[in-house]
Order: structure tokens, then C-alpha cells, then sequence
């Protein structure tokens, strides 16, 4: 068993302790070099960084992240419309007639002027190609012709959900898309890997995986050897298969557990479809994806049968209907049922979802991308609602169970944690000890699968990441992750220059 002394840093929460001791895959002790009594010990220096617990993302799809930076999706985040569309071009020059290509991360909100692509701009970039692009939030695409026309199957089960002129689909019709088109069992074994070593990177050593069916099994078997802990929640369309298979919420091992069953209430902002009360500034007040009766179907479903549920609310009648369909289902407050994003409650509904229970998972990296003046929140749903849009502070003031996900927009935690200490709107902020609790202690604490371990101490998992400095307001953006440790084992390292 491997005894290893971390010494020249600093500790979390422990001002007065510059060393961690680490037996085997546990903490053994934290505190001062100078006290420490162990012989035979490898000494490992963290060269002055800061020691923190590993951070954990609370909502990530990380097979999505897989494919893109093996090059199976076509990497469309960050570009302008024209650079997106060259990359269309130059991708489709390397397929035949009729093949799929895949592109993943395009967000018109960004562009001047702000136009979503049509199935005329990829049938221009990449003629007789069967192209998708999905939007960044996932919740529409674009196909060209050729695509339209190998997809009639899928698309025809879901007419409401498919505009043929555009070349755009939504919410049910996207995911069939992403079963339909899938890579051979190789590339995804390449994609775990290359998304484990992105975490690793970023200081990831546990992630909340959301998955397809099929995905699902895979991670749970591939991720001691990932060397990253996963809870994954698979689609709740699948919930009676797993009850015939006798597998609940909390089952497998120390490195991967079945979390919770994930259901839709309504789409996203960028997509128009987040369900509100009052109507967008361009008209229509987005959809419901379920009715409440179906909606306390599945929670009562999932809460008898023991597996948490994980809802995806953005608007806030969508928040609405997930809270009126625990309430008629009489959750138990013991799953630490989910609602996922809660971008625009009410201040009334954050108060009931701390009464019903409830945990909530916010997206900080939302704030940075889509909030403020100018933004998308504002050209959508107008200055007001902006402003009161993602209120983590008012979440964490009510005790509600808060963690942090990224949805992977962008995966790094230290963007998330930056986005809410500079955050544009009051409500929006937190302090810089809060924010790492979100991303730590917090998103650990949202799943009844895994016991939550909430500071580094002894006998705690030995899963930290260690920054080149203490992540606070000032130069929150210049901090770099320089060593992530899982089990007792570092790995990454940041290569000294």
C-alpha cells in the first residue's frame, strides 16, 4: 500500500495545515509538515498550490464531450457562423454522398447577426451530405436534405416535432437522432477515454453522467478504469426495464453507481421551448413537454419503486408542474429528488421546493454565456426576468441541497465557479467558499447514491485537485488546476515550464 506526503501547500478550509497524508486511496491525516511523524514516506511536493476535494460535476454528458474531442462529433463551440460553416465545408469533403456527419455546439446567440443555421446553409457547406448540427443546449438541430431524407423514419413518428422547410427538430426528436446515428464500439471506448482525461484536467474526479440507455452499462463497467467515479442517471423511458432488472438508484460500487432517472419538462431559452408564465418578447410562452397527470405517473413511478428522479425545469411553468407533480405524488424526501437547472423560479417556488425536499442542480456557466446586458436571457424574455434569472443565492438562503453542473457549457469547473462570483446581476452571486462548496461538497451532496464526503479529512476519499493558488474573486480566471488526484493516485499533471 502506498504511503505518499503532499507538503509545500495549503488546505481547504484548514488555514493552519500545509500537508495531506495518503494511504493507499484515504486521506490519513492533514496538517503540518513539521508534526508529521511517518517514516518511509514518499514526500510529494504541490510546489505552494492550494489543496481542495475533488470537484464534482452534478450534470454532464460526458460521452457527448467523448465524441467531440476524439473528432466524432464535429466541434462547433465557440465559432462565428461563417467558421462554423467552413468547418461543415471541410468536414462533408471527407464524406460520400449520403454519410453522416455529426456537428455539436453552435449557438446563434452569439453571432451578428443572430440567425440559427438552416438546412439551406449545410446543404451549401456540404452538398448531398447527410448532416446534423445540434445546438449547443441539445434540445434542437438542424439537418440538411440528404439527412431529412435517411432520418424519414425517425422524423415521421414526431411530425409536431420536425419544421422540413428549416431543417429544424426539437427535444424527443434530437435524442432519437443521437440513437440512430451512433459510433461503433471502439470510438466510444476512445471517447471515455479522452473524456476522463479531460476531467482529470479540469479537476474533475467525480461526475453526474447523463445518459442514453445504451450508454449507461459502459460507463458503469469502463470507469475504474477511467480512474474517475461516475453516478449516472439514465432516461427515465427505460425506468420499467430497470425495475424487470431489479436495479435502483445507489447500486454498483465505489467508482460507479446508478443515480437517478432523468425526465424533460420543458426544452431550453435558446431553443424558445422553456415553458414560461408570461410570453417571450418575440411571442409564444414556450411548451410544456408533459401533462401533469403523466408527470405524477413517472415521479410516483420512480419514488415506490426506489430510484431518484432528475427533472429538467427551466421556465418557471415548467418549475410549476414539477413541483405540483411531487406534491400529488408524495415524493420521499429521502431520494433527494432533483430538478435540474431552475433557472427562473419564483420566489414562492423556491420556497416550496425547500419544503417538498427537494435538491436542486444550477448551471453557473448559464450566467456567463447567456445573462447580462445584450445576452439572450435579455433579447428573449426581457431586462426583468434576466435579472432574476438563476437566483442562487436565494436557492442557497432557503437550505435547499444545491450543487453545481456544467451540462458541459463549457465542462471546467473554475469557469462555473468564476461565472458566479462575477455574476451580472446581485441575486447571482455568492461568496467565493460557496462557490467551490458547489462544486464540491454541494453536487456531492445531490445524490442518494453516493455519501457525501464534505472536507478533506482523515479517513475521507483521497480525490482533490490542487490550483496554483487559492480560488478567490480577484484572479479567479488566472487560476490553473495543477495536480487531480483519484484513489490516492495523481492523474494529472500539470507539465512544469
Amino acid at each position: 500500500m502506498s504511503v505518499q506526503l503532499l507538503v509545500d501547500g495549503r488546505v481547504w478550509g484548514q488555514p493552519e495545515s500545509d500537508s495531506l497524508l495518503v494511504v493507499g486511496e484515504r486521506v490519513a491525516w492533514v496538517g503540518r509538515a513539521a508534526e508529521a511523524t511517518c517514516i518511509d514516506v514518499e514526500c510529494v511536493s504541490v510546489r505552494g498550490g492550494f489543496i481542495l476535494p475533488g470537484f464534482v460535476d452534478g450534470h454532464t454528458h460526458l460521452v457527448d464531450t467523448g465524441l467531440a474531442e476524439c473528432g466524432w462529433y464535429l466541434d462547433l463551440g465557440g465559432c462565428g457562423r461563417e467558421e462554423a460553416l467552413a468547418r461543415v465545408a471541410a468536414a462533408g469533403r471527407s464524406r460520400s454522398r449520403g454519410e453522416w456527419l455529426v456537428a455539436s455546439g453552435w449557438d446563434e446567440s452569439r453571432w451578428a447577426p443572430i440567425r440559427r443555421l438552416e438546412r439551406c446553409d449545410l446543404d451549401g457547406a456540404a452538398p448531398g451530405v447527410a448532416v446534423i448540427a445540434v445546438r449547443v443546449d441539445g434540445h434542437l438541430a438542424v439537418l440538411s436534405t440528404a439527412a431529412l431524407d435517411r432520418a424519414r423514419s425517425v422524423l415521421a413518428a414526431r411530425p409536431d416535432l420536425v419544421e422540413p422547410e428549416s431543417g429544424e427538430v426539437r427535444e424527443a426528436v434530437v435524442d432519437d437522432l443521437r440513437r440512430l446515428v451512433r459510433p461503433d464500439p471502439t470510438t466510444m471506448d476512445d471517447a471515455l477515454r479522452a473524456a476522463a482525461r479531460t476531467c482529470h484536467r479540469l479537476g474533475i474526479t467525480t461526475a453526474h453522467v447523463l445518459s442514453g440507455p445504451e450508454e449507461s452499462v459502459r460507463l458503469l463497467a469502463a470507469a475504474r478504469g477511467l480512474s474517475l467515479r461516475l453516478v449516472v442517471h439514465p432516461p427515465a423511458e427505460g425506468l420499467e426495464g430497470l425495475l424487470q432488472s431489479e436495479i435502483r438508484t445507489g447500486d454498483g460500487d465505489e467508482w460507479a453507481r446508478w443515480g437517478g432517472v432523468k425526465l424533460f419538462a420543458d426544452g431550453s431559452v435558446g431553443a424558445r421551448n422553456a415553458a414560461f408564465s408570461s410570453r417571450y418578447l418575440s411571442g409564444g410562452r414556450g411548451t410544456l413537454n408533459h401533462t401533469l397527470d403523466w408527470l405524477t405517473q413517472r415521479l410516483a413511478l420512480a419514488d415506490r419503486s426506489g430510484w431518484q428522479t432528475l427533472v429538467h425545469a427551466i421556465g418557471d411553468r415548467a418549475i410549476e408542474q414539477v413541483l405540483r407533480a411531487h406534491r400529488r405524488a408524495r415524493t420521499d424526501k429521502q431520494l433527494h429528488h432533483r430538478v435540474e437547472h431552475f433557472e427562473f423560479p419564483t420566489a414562492a417556488q423556491i420556497d416550496e421546493a425547500s419544503g417538498l425536499g427537494l435538491s436542486v442542480c444550477m448551471q453557473p456557466n448559464f450566467i456567463a454565456n447567456w445573462s447580462g446586458p445584450g445576452g439572450l436571457y435579455e433579447r428573449a424574455l426581457g431586462a426583468e426576468r434576466d435579472a432574476a434569472s438563476n437566483p442562487v443565492r436565494a436557492v442557497l438562503d432557503a437550505g435547499i441541497q444545491m450543487g453545481f453542473g456544467s451540462d458541459g457549457m463549457p465542462l471546467s469547473p473554475l469557469f462555473g465557479i468564476a461565472s458566479v462570483l462575477r455574476a451580472p446581476h446581485v441575486g447571482q452571486r455568492i461568496a467565493p467558499a460557496q462557490a467551490v462548496d458547489g462544486y464540491t461538497v454541494g453536487s456531492a451532496g445531490l445524490s442518494s447514491a453516493v455519501p457525501a464526503e464534505s472536507a478533506l479529512a482523515a479517513g475521507s476519499r483521497a480525490d482533490f485537485v490542487v490550483l496554483d493558488d487559492a480560488p478567490e474573486e480577484a484572479d479567479i480566471d488566472e487560476r490553473r488546476v495543477i495536480q487531480t488526484w483519484v484513489g490516492g493516485t495523481c492523474v494529472y499533471r500539470e507539465m512544469e515550464g
